[in-house]
């Protein structure tokens, strides 16, 4: 069985809109829930949970409130500690999720295929990404995935690999306290310096490096990065009570370009068909062929494809 561990903190608005989406799925039934969050959240984040279950009786979930540590960089605790939490609920595999990355309605048919198909069958795959930012909105092949060392923020992993690389470091003291000193004492010898790219996604490709495994990401995007509010996105988002603030995101996400003009990091805003795409299987371009909108910035010599070969 799978566990989707969904995070958040104070975006009741995405927060709805996200699980509205998992709703859309058709397989909701089929994985476990648990909605990870920290002391001091927004207090309508358990309403629209609250609401969620309601409409779902029958669904496997917990919202989960952690201490909020003395953690410098703002969601790297609560995010990095839901995968090590969530490999204890499940068996198979964990669709991670922030409330503020909208995923498309074939989101979970995706990362279970992913899982079922690449995840489960080569062990030096880390996990499936996201797609990279800079190309989301572009229009790709549905049915490709590429194949690198670049690690962009997981959507889908599995529970051997959370048990076996990123939870012995989360035990280590003073990792949280202190990211970039952590960065110097175990991945100072890796193309990314200790004191860049420190949020939660590049540490854990900090651990896909050092153990010299693969990330694949999807050719169409299947999810879109939204949030006008908190530190690295910050503007001026949907003001008003809760149900005219979700109305006014179902608009926002139709326009990039228009949601990127009320942001401070427009090149961090990224949209695209909240429905998704069609596809009837998954496959991974080994031969950089079939990908339409992806650009492969690592791994120039394909060790990807020979791995698989072999």
């Amino acid at each position: 069985m799978g566990l989707i561990a969904l995070t958040g903190y104070n975006k009741p608005d995405l927060l709805y809109i996200y699980l509205e989406q998992l709703e859309k799925s058709g397989e909701l039934d089929y994985y476990k829930f648990r909605f990870h969050t920290e002391e001091g959240f927004d207090p309508d984040e358990e309403l629209v949970y609250n609401d969620f279950v309601r409409r779902n009786p029958r669904l496997d979930a917990r919202f989960i409130v952690k201490e909020k540590v003395n953690c410098p960089l703002v969601g790297f605790h609560n995010i990095l500690t839901s995968y090590a939490m969530s490999a204890e609920e499940t068996d198979d595999f964990v669709i991670i999720g922030e409330e503020d990355m909208l995923p498309t309605e074939d989101y979970l048919r995706f990362n279970r295929t992913c899982y079922d198909d690449f995840l489960s069958q080569y062990d030096q795959i880390f996990c499936v990404c996201h797609k990279r930012r800079p190309e989301a909105e572009k229009t790709g092949n549905p049915s490709v995935l590429m194949g690198d060392y670049q690690l962009t923020s997981p959507s889908c992993i599995s529970v051997d690999i959370i048990k076996k690389w990123i939870s012995p470091h989360l035990d280590r003291p003073g990792y949280f306290y202190d990211p970039v000193s952590f960065n110097y004492e175990h991945f100072s010898n890796l193309r990314i310096s200790p004191w860049e790219h420190t949020h939660h996604d590049g540490a854990l490709e900090r651990i896909m490096l050092k153990a010299r495994m693969f990330a694949i990401k999807p050719d169409q995007a299947r999810s879109m990065h939204v949030g006008l509010s908190g530190i690295f996105c910050g503007g001026n988002p949907p003001k008003g009570t809760l149900p005219e603030r979700v109305a006014q995101w179902r608009e926002l996400i139709k326009d990039g370009d228009r949601l990127r003009s009320l942001s401070n990091m427009p090149q961090d805003i990224v949209v695209t068909d909240p429905k998704g795409p069609e596809w009837n299987r998954l496959e991974l371009d080994l031969d950089r062929t079939k990908c339409r909108a992806s650009t492969w910035f690592y791994d120039p010599e394909n060790n990807f494809k020979k791995y698989i070969n072999e």
